[in-house]
């Protein structure tokens, strides 16, 4: 079978290995749609140790989803469509993957693989607001307007958030944050944030702040953003290793911090499949995240343009 491997920075190829073979309780699951993530680029455009190169095989990639085709658990049969969770391993990669029954979420037996394979960012974010707690009523600043930001502003309305300022350098994204329940979209390119959020939060702050960009110095900025008393949700993971954070402002002002990494969390796959219950009943929208396809074999290729942030791309699946 056909996996991605990552050679070097920015470098990716496809290469042949085996098909895995399940063990009692498992499945094979031979999959269809794959979607590449922020947290990708930390594998593929981040620098690692030379050492280390090549990475594993079918790294990095963990939004992944498809068809089970060998079982050896009696809950997961043959033919069940399901997205498979290879939480921190992100080794998701690959034409066929064994997965256990803790890491499947169920998917309908009909519709579109890669628009399904969306309620898996989606969930994350729902995730991240049930740690928070009610949100109705309270100003929110979401900094970063990538694919999880846009979800955090489009699921802040939802919930009733009572004004929403979008935050991020690209106007095209920012013009996607307004049709999604934006109140106010802010270029960071043409002003300075913080400044505008005091201003329009009656210079006191947000009650929340997202921190949804991943970016090494956006947690200083989400500080500065945060009212007194305020609430950060930490969920960008920056690329570097090295980053900047004013925790005695953090202290001074009382901040609760939320920590939203759905992959560590007692049960990964619970609020992934919430997310595919509530699309499935039209609750929601997600097809509108799917910019750009390509097939597994111009995977190089979708990593490289994704790497670059540009041509309008919010998320690409790669069809297998």
């Amino acid at each position: 079978m056909k996996a991605i491997q990552v050679t070097g920075p920015r470098r990716l190829q496809l290469t042949e290995v085996a098909v895995p073979v399940p063990s009692d309780g498992e499945v094979l699951v031979k999959l269809e749609a794959l979607s590449v993530c922020g947290t990708d680029m930390m594998a593929y455009r981040h620098p690692q140790p030379e050492e280390d190169y090549p990475l594993g095989h079918g790294s990095p990639c963990h939004e992944c989803a498809g068809t089970i085709v060998e079982s050896r658990s009696p809950d997961w049969p043959v033919g069940r469509r399901v997205i498979y969770l290879p939480a921190l391993n992100l080794n998701g990669g690959a034409e066929f993957v064994v997965a256990q029954p803790e890491t499947l979420v169920s998917l309908p037996d009909d519709g579109d693989m890669g628009e399904l394979l969306m309620c898996q960012p989606w969930g994350t974010v729902l995730y991240a607001l049930e740690r928070v707690g009610p949100v109705a009523g309270k100003n929110v600043a979401v900094l970063g307007q990538g694919c999880i930001g846009l979800l955090f502003t489009m699921t802040l309305k939802m919930l009733g958030a009572r004004k929403i300022i979008a935050i991020d350098p690209n106007e095209h994204r920012l013009q996607m944050s307004r049709k999604l329940g934006a109140n106010l979209a802010v270029n960071t390119s043409r002003v300075a944030p913080e400044k505008v959020v005091r201003e329009v939060f009656d210079n006191q702050g947000a009650d929340i702040v997202v921190e949804a960009s991943g970016d090494s110095g956006a947690l200083d900025q989400c500080v500065s953003m945060a009212r007194m008393y305020g609430t950060l949700v930490l969920f960008g993971i920056p690329e570097e290793k090295e980053i900047t954070f004013d925790y005695l402002s953090a202290i001074s002002k009382q901040l609760t911090m939320v920590g939203t990494v759905s992959a560590t969390c007692e049960a990964p796959a619970k609020p992934i499949q919430e997310a595919v219950d509530r699309a499935t009943k039209g609750e929601v929208d997600l097809t509108w995240l799917v910019t750009h396809r390509m097939g597994f074999d111009e995977a190089p290729a979708g990593y490289e343009l994704y790497a670059g942030r540009g041509d309008g791309l919010i998320k690409l699946v790669l069809a297998i």
